[in-house]
């Protein structure tokens, strides 16, 4: 899995001898602003994607502003165009105002579990959605797994995003955009720590939904219309994704 290799290749570097841009690198100064209340699940993935990037990227000097000190949504976005922030999180409404796109993933049923929204996302529509983002001046790092919310039975995903400030971001070495790409999730962490806190207070497990009504499809469309732009190219490849990825679990049961 692309994550994986990654972070590993990624460890491996930290644990041997400085990059070849390591002298590039020094005495970058980093900004991030992010959601995450005093002793959530939040605050620790924010902990630890500081303290990857402390390990991977050492000439990096990045300051956390976190919960309230992250100031609202609207003005991160007015800080990372001005470039007073590098990296900030975005919950997923201000995410679609920026992005209308993204309206897409939360279509009621789009998604039947956990692993088929992840599968999609990482693999499939990261980056289609990051080319949206770009136009916009932003680079979306990672998705902030959010759950599932609004009655079970229509199975609405809601995601956030993590984007930085493209001047800056492309000014970095390759191995620092390796870096600030995956040291949030931590090759799948992040979302099971949250998960995990999830189950914990009893909220329910989703199943795959019934097939598709016409409500539903209905839903869908009207999503998709309101979304615009690219909408209707990202809809058709999450939905063909779900075949694929719907034959593949077919094959590993019958295996």
């Amino acid at each position: 899995m692309r994550r994986l290799a990654i972070v590993a290749a990624l460890l491996l570097a930290a644990c041997g001898s400085p990059t070849p841009e390591g002298s590039a690198r020094s005495g970058r100064e980093v900004v991030v602003a992010a959601d995450a209340a005093p002793g959530s699940v939040a605050e620790s993935n924010w902990r630890r994607f500081a303290n990857n990037v402390g390990v991977w990227a050492p000439g990096v000097s990045l300051t956390l502003r976190l919960g309230t000190e992250a100031g609202p949504p609207a003005a991160r976005v007015t800080d990372l165009e001005q470039g007073a922030v590098q990296v900030a999180s975005l919950p997923p409404d201000m995410a679609t105002e920026l992005v209308p796109e993204l309206a897409i993933l939360s279509a009621p049923g789009l998604f039947g579990s956990q692993d088929e929204a992840d599968h999609i996302l990482d693999t499939i529509l990261l980056e289609p959605y990051r080319r949206l983002f770009m136009n916009k001046g932003l680079v979306l790092l990672d998705w902030i797994d959010d759950g599932w919310v609004g009655p079970p039975a229509e199975h609405v995903y809601a995601t956030g995003v993590i984007v930085a400030n493209k001047g800056w971001f492309e000014r970095l070495t390759p191995h620092d955009r390796d870096v600030f790409e995956q040291a949030y999730g931590s090759a799948g962490q992040a979302r099971a720590d949250r998960r995990a806190a999830e189950a914990g207070l009893g909220a329910a497990v989703t199943e795959t939904p019934a097939p598709w009504s016409e409500a539903i499809r209905e839903a869908h469309r009207a999503i998709v219309i309101r979304a615009g732009g690219r909408g209707q190219e990202i809809y058709d490849l999450a939905v063909s994704a779900k075949r694929d990825f719907a034959a593949g679990d077919k094959a590993a049961q019958g295996s």
